[in-house]
């Protein structure tokens, strides 16, 4: 709700203010995620969630998501690559890393990493664990709406179609999640998605971006399940 003022909104046009705005902000919702989860950290392993095993793999993958978008876009519309100059490449990187990311990685932990966590223990079978990816999804949708409508000043008309998108792509995250098992690839590829870098220009980015990280992330399934053949 803090997009319901207009001295918040214009702050977060400037990328320079925007940028410790932000800080402050994920710096607040983890001392009060920090302070819930406290009489559950025992049952959260985080030791294995924040390993350099997850993101190492994590950061890889992304980047091979990001390769294949520019490579596949460029093939289909023959378009050449436009390299951004090193001020918008500084800008972008800054966003990405100081709140692009954060705040995907706090919504993926939320939303995919701790009922995940909370279904493996309690035993869900395959049909629950999709009855509590869409009710995850749903909550994630709806989460979104006052940045829907004071942020991006959305039309009511027009919110249900993006609310739609919205569930959509939580259930793809909690899709990749569950096949991956890496919370940073899954938070990687949604900061992505929110703020992308593309070197193409393409009418149809959310089309290439959603079939390529689909194929990478069975990519990656793939080649776990082979593996552990051969163990």
């Amino acid at each position: 709700m803090i997009f319901i003022t207009d001295w918040v909104q214009k702050v977060f046009v400037n990328w320079q203010q925007a940028i410790p705005l932000g800080l402050v902000i994920i710096l607040i919702e983890y001392l009060i995620f920090r302070k819930l989860l406290q009489p559950f950290s025992k049952e959260i392993p985080y030791h294995m969630l924040f390993s350099f095993k997850k993101i190492a793999p994590a950061i890889v993958m992304g980047f091979l998501v990001w390769i294949l978008l520019q490579l596949w876009t460029r093939r289909t519309f023959n378009t050449g690559i436009e390299f951004p100059d090193q001020s918008k490449l500084i800008r972008y990187s800054l966003v990405f890393l100081f709140n692009s990311f954060p705040n995907a990685l706090i919504e993926e932990f939320i939303f995919r990493f701790l009922p995940v966590h909370y279904a493996e223990k309690k035993g869900f079978s395959r049909q629950q664990m999709i009855g509590l990816g869409i009710a995850v999804s749903f909550i994630f949708a709806l989460s979104h709406v006052s940045v829907y409508l004071f942020r991006d000043h959305t039309d009511w008309p027009n919110l249900p179609a993006i609310l739609l998108s919205a569930f959509f792509y939580g259930m793809v995250y909690f899709f990749i999640y569950i096949i991956t098992g890496n919370i940073f690839f899954t938070a990687l590829i949604h900061a992505f998605g929110n703020n992308h870098l593309v070197l193409i220009n393409t009418p149809n980015f959310e089309a290439f971006y959603f079939y390529t990280f689909i194929f990478v992330t069975l990519l990656w399934y793939a080649g776990k399940t082979f593996s552990k053949g051969f163990r």
